[in-house]
């Protein structure tokens, strides 16, 4: 028969469950790291990938996510890359905060609102704002 005692089997057959649903859990993060590791591999052995230079730039320098994918979907993008204004301020606050990417976009548009007289839900602040439901 087994050499473990059922205690033991039934501990590893739990852990193992509870690994396979972390991993299904976050998949698409996993897909994602993978996706973005395989592009930076790829480009540091000289090879070429399908992305314009600027968005290459954007994604080695951390301005990417899988909430805000830069790498998918950009390979016919003529656009020239992330508006520089905001890449500096958000690399701005990812530094200065300890903030990931996902976070300092999130604070930087919050602020970009508060300029604007608009609350971080979207309403206006102008006490003169009539809003309909």
């Amino acid at each position: 028969m087994s050499s473990l005692p059922l205690s033991k089997l039934t501990a590893f057959l739990f852990l193992i469950c509870c690994l396979v649903a972390v991993v299904y859990y976050n998949k698409q993060k996993i897909v994602y790291k993978i996706r973005e590791w395989y592009f930076r591999m790829k480009r540091s052995f000289g090879y070429s990938i399908n992305l314009n230079d600027s968005f290459v730039d954007d994604l080695e320098s951390g301005l990417s996510s899988h909430n805000f994918d830069i790498i998918s979907q950009n390979e016919e993008d003529s656009r020239s890359g992330l508006d520089e204004l905001a890449k500096a301020e958000i690399s701005k606050i990812m530094r200065e905060d300890h903030l990931n990417f996902d976070k300092a976009r999130l604070l930087y548009i919050e602020r970009k609102f508060h300029q604007h007289g608009i609350a971080a839900d979207g309403t206006p602040t102008d006490p003169r704002a009539v809003m309909f439901n």
